[in-house]
């Protein structure tokens, strides 16, 4: 068998895996293909970037947090140079990435995180956007911290600093923390 036969079997292998949710032996066959991958085709190639993406789902599912900050912070920043901000692929790694963070206790990076990615969302995906906004108020609000701050300037700063402040004070309003939903894909089910 060819080497191309061998990845093209080790690929359906885990894709077997993946959508079997059997996650550690998708990660295990995710991150083989991922290191070949790197040293042949090159850490910018497609077929990398969607096997370590691939992992980074399979950490997240698995719970290992320090690992998926550190496959996130690579794959976020290789999307938003291939693909930009606010392109479905690099929107998917940001939110792992800031679920990984809050998992680490890392609010401030985490809550930086959903208010860039808010920023790139704005105009494409309002829904999604406040979703993100919502998390960043929510956890702002759990952790008595300071208004969170992007790592980059916001395109759309006044609008997405009043949405902001709506949320902070919708969510001070809300009964109790256990009225507030936060998953990963940000604050579910707002009102505000």
């Amino acid at each position: 068998m060819t080497d191309t036969g061998v990845l093209a079997q080790i690929e359906a292998e885990a894709a077997q895996y993946l959508s079997a949710g059997e996650w550690a032996h998708a990660l295990a066959e995710y991150s083989v293909l991922r290191e070949i991958r790197s040293r042949r085709e090159g850490p910018y190639s497609v077929t990398y970037l969607s096997n370590l993406h691939d992992c980074v789902r399979c950490m997240s599912q698995l719970s290992l947090w320090s690992d998926s900050d550190e496959a996130c912070r690579e794959l976020h920043a290789k999307y938003v140079r291939t693909h930009g901000r606010g392109e479905a692929l690099t929107v998917d790694v940001a939110k792992h990435w800031a679920w990984a963070l809050v998992h680490l206790d890392q609010l401030p990076p985490a809550m930086g995180l959903y208010l860039m990615t808010a920023d790139a969302l704005w105009d494409i995906d309002p829904a999604q956007a406040r979703q993100l906004l919502g998390a960043a108020a929510a956890y702002r609000a759990r952790a008595g911290l300071d208004t969170p701050t992007s790592p980059r300037p916001l395109l759309h700063e006044p609008a997405v600093t009043a949405a902001l402040a709506d949320l902070t004070d919708w969510l001070a309003g809300a009964a109790t923390d256990d009225s507030v939903t936060l998953t990963i894909d940000g604050l579910a089910d707002q009102v505000a």
